[in-house]
């Protein structure tokens, strides 16, 4: 199961950066995949659920934002959203086409800080 242990090593990630910046609980995670991932965004927040408990990010909000696939046609010279994974111009079909978008994988954090500062 894919979303199992992407999504074990999503908590693994925020875990170790919650360990090494002082943060005591995080509230929120958003991941932002790109949609040749081909993730269930419902099944990861399932397994999220299960897998920070007892860790700073347990009953944070998980949120997954699904991005979309585009290419750039050097045929045509336009640029368009494919809604499938078939590397063809949306516009005129051809098969020459460089991927812009599609295959990313980030994380964006909603955090509480232990730190303090004295002055």
């Amino acid at each position: 199961m894919y979303e199992f242990s992407l999504t074990h090593s999503v908590n693994d990630a925020v875990q170790k950066l919650c360990r090494d910046a002082g943060w005591s609980r995080v509230r929120r995670i958003m991941l932002k995949v790109g949609g040749l991932r081909q993730i269930n965004p419902e099944l990861m927040a399932f397994i999220f659920a299960a897998v920070s408990k007892g860790t700073p990010s347990e009953g944070a909000i998980f949120s997954v934002m699904m991005l979309p696939v585009t290419v750039r046609c050097t045929s045509c010279k336009r640029t368009g959203v494919r809604d499938d994974t078939e590397f063809l111009c949306p516009y005129c079909g051809s098969r020459n086409v460089e991927l812009v978008s599609g295959n990313e994988f980030g994380i964006d954090l909603e955090v509480e800080s232990n730190l303090f500062s004295r002055e």
